[in-house]
């Protein structure tokens, strides 16, 4: 399969590609009317459409299959923003090739960062669908710390640094979990507590300490393996 597009503009026999998607498809790829493409809607489908007319800023298809998948991803991935925007951007990228299904931004008592460009990231996570030919676009959300542990997940994992507290090599079967990665001075002890208490499970991931974004995309290989 050749390059995939993204759009949102989708009807039961038409795609439509705006800005972004429209110019790399016309300007970049130099495509032309009766040329075939495929494209996903970031919420299961994939279509194979047909250029009827192309502009810099706007591409109009017609509809030839579609085919729909379940989502595969089962991954709720929190993590304390880094300081730093291009380790941030790197972490997103990695972890959604890798996959998830939502990924959490939590504030934490020593989050390092406090705004995010979210249409910059939500770029950057259709980019890494697309490259690793994904058909889900994780959700992604801001959390403050209380509010992550009173999501309702099945299964759910702190990472955390504290030799006091239980932790644990985790095998998951691939069952819908949520896994916290903190920020780099690690969760409070107090944090570590609060979560533990809320029926989060400790989860170790190894004996040497590890960069967030690090340890985020250790624990996200570590759910797909």
């Amino acid at each position: 399969m050749e390059q995939i597009f993204f759009s949102d503009s989708i009807t039961a026999q038409s795609i439509i590609l705006e800005d972004q998607e429209a110019a790399h498809c016309s300007l970049v790829l130099r495509k032309k009317n009766g040329d075939l493409i495929f494209c996903i809607d970031g919420k299961g489908g994939i279509y194979k459409a047909l250029i009827e007319q192309i502009g810099k800023h706007r591409v109009e298809c017609r509809i030839l299959e579609h085919q729909h998948y379940d989502q595969v991803e089962k991954l709720h991935l929190a993590v304390a923003p880094t300081k730093n925007r291009d380790r941030l951007e790197w972490l997103v990228e990695k972890v959604v090739e890798i996959g998830i299904k939502r990924l959490i931004f939590v504030n934490s008592e020593r989050t390092e960062r406090s705004k995010i460009n979210m249409e910059r990231i939500q770029k950057k996570m259709l980019s890494a669908v697309k490259q690793s030919k994904r058909y889900y676009l994780p959700e992604v959300l801001e959390l403050g710390f209380d509010d992550l542990l009173a999501l309702d997940i099945p299964r759910k994992y702190i990472a955390h640094c504290e030799d006091s507290q239980d932790k644990k090599s985790v095998d998951f079967n691939y069952q819908e979990s949520l896994i916290a990665i903190g920020p780099e001075g690690d969760f409070t002890p107090q944090e570590i507590e609060m979560a533990l208490s809320k029926g989060f499970n400790g989860l170790d991931l190894g004996e040497f300490r590890l960069r967030t974004e690090t340890a985020a995309l250790v624990a996200a290989a570590h759910f797909n393996s």
